[in-house]
């Protein structure tokens, strides 16, 4: 590590307080003075150690993404059952980890994705990697779907990742408005009607 640079769980820990106020605030209710207090840092060391509020905010997303797809992955591993019920399971565990009262109801990711789509070039950037990075992992999962024979063929596994991430943020976007978890609930299980083979729909 270079001499001067901040040690590692100390920028590891700025990030997380980062991603609370974020979740909780937004990117432009929360205000630098906010995040300095939060993390008990003057402004010259905050400055030293991610350059700005923006640069602070794109490292706070690029983190948070690594820590919740880690989880996720871990979480999947336990699970007994098919790859499509595994996702439908975690999708649902999604939901319940949604806080309707003690923080802005749904993830960093889809709050920003909403408040900064006039943002710099680099931030719009920054969110257009990380949906993509998702995307790129739904596919995945709906590929080994598709080989075991739980979700239908007919369609490409990207336009099934895209329809599920699609579908995701407009019931983020009802729930957010409605004060509840149900257009999640009501998503996923018209997610699963679309996904579910022709010929299983039909049963």
């Amino acid at each position: 590590m270079s001499r001067g640079r901040p040690p590692t769980h100390s920028r590891e820990s700025l990030l997380e307080i980062g991603n609370s106020l974020f979740q909780l605030h937004g990117y432009h209710g929360t205000s630098l003075s906010m995040i300095l207090e939060a993390c008990s840092v003057s402004r010259g060391s905050f400055y030293n150690y991610f350059g700005g509020k923006e640069s602070y905010a794109i490292e706070v997303i690029e983190h948070y993404q690594v820590l919740e797809m880690d989880c996720w992955q871990e979480e999947f591993d336990q699970l007994e059952g098919s790859h499509a019920d595994k996702m439908k399971i975690m999708m649902h565990r999604l939901i319940e980890e949604f806080s309707l009262t003690n923080e802005r109801i749904g993830g960093l990711l889809a709050n920003l994705s909403g408040e900064m789509a006039l943002a710099s070039d680099s931030f719009r950037t920054a969110i257009r990697n990380a949906i993509s990075r998702v995307i790129c992992a739904i596919t995945d999962d709906i590929v080994i779907c598709q080989q075991e024979g739980t979700v239908r063929t007919d369609l490409p596994a990207k336009e099934l990742a895209q329809l599920i991430w699609d579908y995701w943020q407009g019931a983020v976007l009802r729930m957010k408005t409605e004060n509840s978890r149900e257009p999640l609930y009501q998503a996923v299980e018209m997610l699963w009607q679309h996904l579910l083979p022709p010929n299983k729909n039909q049963l």
